[in-house]
């Protein structure tokens, strides 16, 4: 099996995951705005155990958003320069769809249900995507939207689990709350490996200069960084 590093800096949760042939290895910290102090350690910290050396890496998997604008920043930056310095393909992947395999995971989950993973936007607004899970096959049933909790609440269909960090909103007294039951959660980046290796059976490890981070809003861009030549 591939050697992969797997990387999430997109909430206050940040988390590296190793997989190497049979052996996962992973750190996790809650520490937010800490994560440009942490990863790197983090990362320095699976490889050691692992006894492998970045060059040894097959692919880097990382949650290139949606989230937290610095922590996207922080998290793509460290991918692109580990990428470019090794010559690593990356597998960029959602962090809302992240956050619904960690759910999978976390609270055991064997039956057919709907699953809605939520990320805080703030400016009142929410990350949020539906899946279903049957058969033990999650299924994107939407693309990630930024919107209103209002909209999500008056738009999603019953019987569905609510995951992520969405409890400031339904603490509001305005109409703008969801109303909802849900499970407080964030991403891990363990469960971005589930997500790698479905990528890897269609072939998508690309180069980093061909991923953007995923903002969904409009009004912000990504500078990415070029390519040092060999002289």
């Amino acid at each position: 099996m591939a050697n992969i590093l797997a990387i999430d800096t997109t909430t206050s949760s940040c988390s590296v995951a190793l997989s190497s042939g049979d052996e996962l290895i992973t750190k996790c910290n809650l520490a937010e705005r800490s994560h440009t102090k942490l990863i790197l350690p983090m990362i320095d910290e699976v490889l050691s155990k692992s006894s492998l050396t970045l060059d040894k890496l097959d692919y880097i998997a990382f949650t290139a958003g949606p989230g937290s604008f610095t922590g996207i920043r922080v998290g793509f930056g460290i991918v692109q320069g580990l990428a470019y310095g090794a010559n690593i393909p990356v597998l960029p992947v959602s962090s809302l769809e992240t956050l619904a395999y960690t759910a999978i995971r976390k609270l055991k989950i064997k039956k057919d249900l709907n699953i809605v993973p939520i990320i805080d936007a703030r400016m009142n607004e929410i990350y949020w995507a539906k899946f279903s899970y049957k058969s033990g096959i999650l299924s994107r049933d939407s693309k990630d939207c930024v919107t209103s909790p209002q909209f999500l609440r008056d738009s999603i269909e019953l019987p569905v689990i609510l995951i992520g960090n969405v409890i400031d909103y339904n603490n509001q007294t305005s109409e703008n709350t969801l109303d909802l039951d849900h499970i407080e959660m964030l991403p891990e980046a363990q469960d971005i490996l589930n997500i790698a290796q479905l990528h890897l059976k269609k072939g998508l490890g690309i180069d980093i200069q061909e991923v953007s981070p995923i903002y969904l809003r409009n009004n912000i861009k990504w500078e990415k960084r070029k390519k040092l030549r060999k002289t």
